[in-house]
């Protein structure tokens, strides 16, 4: 059974997955605390500030067509969530897709996003 507050951790993360099909790097970014932390991939560059996560994910996510994170199950500990995605990137080219099988690993504090990482299952 989930306390109120992992239970707002829990659908913080969800949400947090869902705009990720807007595109917008600045709406995602206002998602983490300052600092944060959130590694890029297993053994990847690490970005710690909210202007750091923008000039890396905007350009990316504006040269793709559309974007969707499938939350296939999640669950919250405390301040920690961790779910289960089928993260889809659609290029404008469709031999450039992406859908990376993912188990993510979140720290939520004070209602922001203050660690993320992500772990490929494949």
């Amino acid at each position: 059974m989930h306390t109120e507050a992992e239970q707002a951790n829990e659908e913080l993360v969800n949400r947090f997955c869902r705009d990720w099909a807007k595109q917008d790097a600045e709406l995602l970014a206002t998602y983490f605390a300052e600092p944060f932390e959130y590694m890029v991939w297993e053994g990847g560059p690490v970005i710690t500030t909210r202007e750091a996560f923008i000039r890396q994910m905007g350009p990316f996510l504006s040269k793709l067509k559309a974007v969707d994170w499938v939350v296939v199950r999640s669950h919250a500990l405390g301040p920690m969530v961790i779910n289960e995605r089928i993260d889809h990137f659609y290029a404008h080219d469709s031999k450039f897709d992406n859908h990376p099988h993912i188990a993510g690993m979140f720290i939520v504090r004070n209602g922001k996003i203050a660690i993320w990482r992500d772990y490929n299952m494949r």
